[in-house]
């Protein structure tokens, strides 16, 4: 019966967010010792799903967007439905470093095109505290990609154009997306980064 209700429905309740269906599967299996079953197909789920965002070029303007929403999506299930199961924390991040390395230096070059129109002046509209919970977003995805000079020498170009121009939106901002790198990629890069502000 396991195998028939993940076969039947399990991906079209990932689909339509419908946590308590997922919470009642997810304490259902434990009582039958079946979670390693479930996991596997939540693995499943992630990555084929995910390909799908990272593999389209003709959505590529929306991917990074796109990942942010589908990651939101994947921990409320992950919080609500499996309960902060840390085996299913595993395989989420696991899932989701596998697939968004499959098309290798896209995703990193559109993070830093995605951060760059962020942070010009003309982008208005946003408060300094949804660009600021925004860009931690960013860098939880950011962390996912293997390919982080390919990432640097977008963004540093970026970041030199803003700077030469007058476009950046606030240097506030900048200095804090540089102290988020130096967090992730430690000195190498922001020091780099840094050294551009001077």
């Amino acid at each position: 019966h396991v195998t028939k209700i993940l076969e039947k429905g399990f991906a079209f309740l990932m689909e339509q967010n419908m946590l308590d269906d997922l919470a009642r599967i997810y304490r259902l299996f434990g009582l039958v010792g079946a979670h390693n079953q479930l996991r596997a197909n939540f693995q499943d789920f992630v990555k084929k799903t995910g390909l799908s965002i990272v593999m389209d070029e003709e959505k590529d303007s929306t991917m990074v967007v796109d990942l942010l929403a589908f990651k939101a999506k994947l921990d409320q299930i992950w919080e609500r439905a499996f309960l902060k199961n840390d085996v299913f924390g595993y395989t989420l991040r696991d899932s989701f470093e596998n697939f968004i390395n499959k098309r290798k230096n896209k995703p990193a070059e559109l993070i830093a095109k995605f951060l760059d129109g962020k942070l010009r002046s003309g982008n208005k509209g946003e408060t300094e505290e949804e660009i600021e919970d925004l860009m931690d977003r960013v860098m939880v995805i950011f962390r996912f990609v293997s390919s982080k000079d390919v990432f640097e020498a977008f963004y540093k170009k970026d970041l030199a154009k803003r700077l030469l121009l007058g476009k950046s939106a606030s240097s506030d901002a900048e200095k804090s997306i540089i102290s988020k790198l130096k967090a992730e990629c430690g000195t190498q890069l922001s020091g780099k980064l840094e050294g551009m502000f001077e």
